[in-house]
Formats: structure tokens, C-alpha cells, sequence
């Protein structure tokens, strides 16, 4: 006879009456439960995407079965990488409006009152609150040197700086962001420094950028009707208008704290009121209108504003306190006499940018045209790189289930064994005998011709397995 490398063991049924139903029942309670564990850890992976919503995603792409306890390790749960806001960065919100730069982060840590400044700080998408704008700084230069009144054109070379503050909540804490808005001061009626203004669903955002333009131009057009002195004049100053948070009425003359000064074309600095007081009074307008835009762009639908509701909108077009535009005053009508009025006079129609329209008219000719005046909660816009789990195909996702279920119940069946075995010599005293000896063994036991110290040897051979009995 061959004998082979290979050998194979004898073996007998186990003497428990209960052996077999628990075997069955645990055996597909445990398949179901494999089955249930290896559904997460076999039947998917992870792929990279890019997402504008890692909130959105981590919430969406998550499953029972891949949470505890049928997956231990998470290991297929969506695991997003926030966005790193430094110092320079540059960004939009979720309004697609103005552009915003990061001036300075800082944090308050432990009631200190002297905040920590940071370099970066991570960013999960989290909405931006309590914003509002901080300062408005009108830098006025005179581009001619013409003593008499002008007209505009003699300040083009004028241009507006604004900062905001945020506060954003990180892994960190709340972290305040200081922002430096990416507004140089536009007149004419050109509005491309927002990204989005389409009247029928950002109608606020459309309202602010028309009347931010039309009343910086009222600030130059004032400006150009300054007579100084009879052989000098105001070649270059500034007007700042600084929040004041202790004042909430946008209306009201303390709003902003405002303060100025002005070089004269002969080197002496003039930092009277009189001289640029209606300039001063036209740009506290632009500075609300400023506020409202920057404001609302920044999702802060709770600070005070003119652009978020029809009687604060009209108060917006036609600033009632501005005496600069009401009868007698230098923007008042159609102040043909100025050269090209239209830039302080009047906005383009909605539809059309090419037809003008004078601001006492625009209320009630553009408003059944536009949309809804309003505020949302906004965050900054990004591009996030998430781990999302993705399903493997039926036929490799089967294949894989199946093959670690058999891993898994290989295991389980060995563990069951060793547990039977180890309770076998109390149930069977053959129990290490073949079951052809083992009946004819009993017998002799039960007759007295085998003693009960009989030495069990087992010799293995390639082929088979014997039992020697030795007498005493």
C-alpha cells in the first residue's frame, strides 16, 4: 500500500445529547453576527473626495453597521480634513459676495484680557458669527490742482479701505478673525467686486453694491465743491468712520465715531470740521451702507442694517439726513451743472444696466422686478478633502464577506471543540480510543479482564492510528 506525506485523523461522534442543536444555533447566530462585522470591515473602502459640505457628508455617509461594536476600529467612518484659515489668507462666503483677507486670529484663553495672537487655525466649515463691520476709511486724494470748484473727476484718485472682525468656533475655541475687506471704493456703475448680485435671488446684496457706489460718488462730487482758500487747497486727507459698539441705532449720527484730517496743497494740516463737513456727511451714509452690505455678506442677520427690509431700504436710497441730497443742497435733483451727475443720481435699472434711473424713483419702479430682501447664515467657501466609505462590487463584496465568515467560524468551531473535549473524559472513559476498539475495550473494562490503569500510548503513523494496550 502507498503511504502518503498526508494523514488524516479517525474520529467519533461526541456522547452529548445537547452537542448538535447548540452547535446548529450557535453556528448561524454567529454567521449572521460575521456576517453583520464584515459587511463594514470587507464590503467597502475608503476613496478620497473633494466636498464644499464635510458636515453634510460626515452626517450622510454614516451607517449602523459601521459604528460599534460592528466596527471596532471605525475605520470606515468619514473622516473629513478641516481647512487651514493663515494669516493673508483670502476668501468668500457662501453669499459669493465681497472677497475677505485674514488680517490677524486671536483667541481669549483663560479670561485673559490680552488675547493670544495665532498664525493658523483649522477650519471645519463652521458658520461665521457675530460679524459686522469695524471701520470705514474714505483716503481722499486730489488727482488735479485746481483751486476753484470742479467737478468728480478731480478726486478719481480716491479710494476706500474697510476691515471686519468675525468670530468662528474651531477645535480651539471661539477664535476671532480680523478681516481686511477687498473693497477699493467703486463709482461707477461697475459692480464686479462681489462675485454674485443677481437681483432676483441676492436682491439685498444688489441694492447694497448700486447705492455703496452712488454715495461714494456723492463724496467725491462734494468733495470737488470744496473751496479751501482763494490760492490753496485740500490735496489729500482721510475721513474714518470706527463702529461704535455701544450705539445699535444704524440711523443715529453716533454710529460711528468719526474722525478726519486733510493736508493742504501748501503743507499745513487741517483737521477742522468745517472745511469737509458735507463730504464728512455724505460718507457717514456710504459708511452705513457699507456696514449693511459687509454685514450681511458675513451671515450677521442680527446686527443693524438698511438693505434687510422695504422701510430700511427706503431710508437707504434716499438717506432723509443727508442734507447734501435734500432741496439746496450740492447732490440735490440732477445736479446737471456737475458733470456726469448720474454717477451720484441714479443706478441702472435691474434688468438693464444700460438704462438709468434717478434713486427718488428706483423704490417703486425696481421693486416688483427684485426678489426677496434677506440674511443667511454663511460660511467660508472651500473645497474639503473627506475619506468617504464606497461599496465594494456585489461579486467582490460576497466573495470577501464569505471568505472572512469562514475564517471567523473555522475559529469559532476549534473554540467549540476544545470546550467539548475538555469535558469528554468525565462523559466517555474510551474516549481516547478509536470507536471500533473502544466498544470491545468497554466490555473487557466492564468485565474486570483490563484493569482501569491500563497505559494509553498512541503511535502515529503516516497512515493511521493505534492503540496498544498494555497489561500490567
Amino acid at each position: 500500500m502507498h503511504t502518503s506525506w498526508f494523514s488524516y485523523s479517525i474520529t467519533k461522534p461526541y456522547p452529548f445529547r445537547w452537542f448538535t442543536p447548540v452547535t446548529i444555533v450557535v453556528g448561524v447566530i454567529l454567521t449572521v453576527i460575521f456576517t453583520l462585522v464584515n459587511l463594514a470591515s470587507s464590503g467597502f473602502y475608503m476613496k478620497t473626495i473633494y466636498t464644499d459640505d464635510p458636515n453634510g457628508t460626515m452626517a450622510s455617509e454614516t451607517f449602523w453597521y459601521m459604528k460599534e461594536p460592528f466596527n471596532w476600529e471605525a475605520d470606515v467612518a468619514v473622516k473629513c480634513q478641516p481647512k487651514i484659515l493663515s494669516v493673508g489668507d483670502r476668501f468668500f462666503t457662501s453669499n459669493l459676495g465681497l472677497q475677505y483677507e485674514i488680517k490677524s486670529i486671536t483667541r481669549s484663553t483663560d479670561g485673559s484680557t490680552r488675547p493670544t495672537s495665532l498664525p493658523s487655525v483649522p477650519y471645519l466649515n463652521n458658520t461665521l458669527e457675530d460679524c459686522y463691520l469695524t471701520q470705514s476709511v474714505l483716503n481722499l486724494q486730489k488727482a488735479d490742482s485746481a483751486i476753484r470748484a470742479t467737478w468728480w473727476l478731480s478726486w478719481i484718485t480716491s479710494t476706500a479701505v474697510a476691515t471686519a472682525f468675525c468670530t468662528i468656533m474651531s477645535e480651539q475655541g471661539a477664535v476671532n478673525l480680523t478681516l481686511g475687506v477687498q473693497y477699493a471704493g467703486e463709482t461707477d456703475h461697475i459692480y464686479d467686486y462681489v462675485i454674485e448680485d443677481n437681483y432676483t435671488t441676492h436682491a439685498s446684496t444688489w441694492w447694497g453694491t448700486r447705492l455703496t457706489n452712488a454715495y461714494l460718488a456723492g463724496v467725491l462730487a462734494t468733495m470737488s465743491q470744496i473751496v479751501y482758500s482763494e490760492d490753496s487747497y485740500l490735496a489729500h486727507g482721510a475721513i474714518t468712520y470706527t463702529r461704535n459698539e455701544t450705539q445699535n441705532d444704524i440711523r443715529s449720527s453716533e454710529f460711528f465715531e468719526v474722525s478726519k484730517w486733510f493736508i493742504t496743497s501748501d503743507g499745513f494740516i487741517d483737521q477742522s470740521e468745517r472745511a469737509v463737513d458735507s463730504a464728512m456727511t455724505e460718507g457717514l451714509h456710504h459708511a452705513r451702507l457699507l456696514h449693511s452690505l459687509v454685514s450681511m455678506d458675513l451671515g450677521s442677520c442680527e446686527a443693524p442694517n438698511i438693505l434687510l427690509d422695504n422701510k430700511s431700504l427706503r431710508y437707504a436710497i434716499s438717506a432723509p439726513d443727508d442734507d447734501n441730497r435734500q432741496k439746496g443742497g450740492v447732490l440735490y435733483g440732477e445736479a446737471s451743472d456737475m458733470g456726469a451727475p448720474q454717477r451720484f443720481t441714479s443706478i441702472p435699472a435691474p434688468t438693464r444696466d444700460a438704462n438709468l434711473t434717478l434713486l427718488n424713483e428706483t423704490f417703486s419702479e425696481f421693486t416688483p422686478l427684485m426678489g426677496d430682501l434677506g440674511c443667511n447664515n454663511v460660511t467660508i467657501v472651500s473645497q474639503y478633502l473627506c475619506q468617504v466609505p464606497q461599496k465594494k462590487s456585489t461579486g467582490t463584496m460576497l466573495l470577501a464577506i464569505v471568505l472572512a465568515d469562514l475564517v471567523f467560524l473555522q475559529a469559532a468551531w476549534k473554540l467549540l471543540n476544545l470546550i467539548a473535549e475538555g469535558m469528554l473524559p468525565k462523559k466517555d472513559p474510551v474516549v481516547n480510543f478509536c470507536e471500533g476498539c473502544s466498544g470491545t475495550l468497554y466490555q473487557e473494562l466492564q468485565s474486570g479482564n483490563v484493569s482501569r490503569d491500563v497505559v494509553d500510548k498512541r503511535v502515529s503513523g503516516t497512515d493511521e492510528s493505534m492503540v496498544t494496550l498494555i497489561s500490567r
